[in-house]
């Protein structure tokens, strides 16, 4: 099917809006019913869009972030009745929420690691100073026969 450059535009721009709302890439290009191939050559065609697209997956993962507070404060299922009219812990809900948490957590480090990543850059500049680059190791014999 041939798209006027204007309907590119808008399916693009629509995609990357859901993008930026926290949809996956693949579910907001189906729902606009192109193929990902095709997709991603329109980005390709365009430095703007390729920019946009960066610019909305940060996005996405920083609405990952909010989303993790909201499941964290959130606590109206924790604690339900039962038939005796005792409150119980509703383990099931907690333990949903914790993958819910755990598994934006994992997908913010895979898609932002500089931002949400667990290891820690370190700077190995020496600002200006030479490195080291022999080393010598002298060995002494302290037996009782070396003199």
């Amino acid at each position: 099917m041939a798209y006027t450059k204007e309907k590119k535009k808008t399916i693009v721009q629509a995609i990357l809006n859901e993008v930026m709302e926290g949809m996956a890439v693949r579910n907001a290009i189906k729902v606009h019913n192109i193929s990902q191939t095709t997709f991603y050559n329109w980005l390709r065609e365009d430095e703007a869009k390729l920019e946009q697209y960066a610019r909305a997956t940060e996005i996405r993962a920083d609405v990952m972030a909010t989303e993790i507070l909201t499941i964290c404060d959130a606590t109206e299922n924790d604690i339900i009745v039962d038939e005796n009219g005792n409150p119980i812990t509703n383990h099931n809900v907690i333990q949903r929420d914790r993958l819910r948490v755990d598994t934006r957590k994992w997908l913010m480090s895979k898609m932002q690691p500089k931002k949400y990543g667990d290891k820690a850059q370190l700077d190995h500049t020496t600002g200006g100073e030479k490195l080291i680059n022999k080393m010598e190791v002298i060995f002494k014999d302290f037996s009782e026969d070396a003199e």
